[in-house]
């Protein structure tokens, strides 16, 4: 299934990020200064995999709904010159959130936009000691908003 990125965004851009919970929001608002000079354009909501393929015959309005309503959604990708980073924000983060962003690389790496290397990054608005040592062990950035 394709991974589906949606409207580029300019680092600068200030509007409300699509499709974004309020807690994720709150914590985005925090976070995204830190990332301004690293970034060159920000996609939200950005769809990863899918469950099932498209029922033949499906018209095309209906098979986009299909593939948005069956794919995982990543919160924040960033793209930079070297790279990309996928963001996942989270309130209270545990070690759920390092889990989807597991998934969320495995389901990049089937359908990549380009060869560029994807890094992953979980956002929370708390710190947990044992969630950071496992970060560190599944090579996931951790920060804290």
């Amino acid at each position: 299934m394709p991974t589906t990125l949606g409207d580029r965004f300019m680092p600068t851009w200030g509007g409300y990020p699509p499709h974004m919970s309020p807690e994720d929001t709150t914590i985005w608002k925090k976070y995204k200064y830190k990332i301004l000079s690293e970034a060159d354009a920000m996609y939200f909501d950005v769809g990863l995999g899918g469950q099932t393929e498209v029922p033949p015959g499906t018209p095309e309005e209906m098979a986009r709904m299909w593939l948005r309503n069956t794919q995982k959604r990543a919160d924040v990708v960033l793209e930079t010159t070297n790279g990309w980073t996928i963001i996942e924000l989270r309130e209270n983060a545990t070690s759920s959130a390092a889990g989807r962003l597991l998934q969320y690389r495995e389901l990049w790496n089937q359908d990549p936009p380009d060869n560029k290397p994807v890094i992953l990054r979980l956002v929370s608005n708390s710190y947990d000691k044992d969630l950071d040592g496992l970060c560190k062990t599944l090579n996931i950035e951790y920060l804290q908003a």
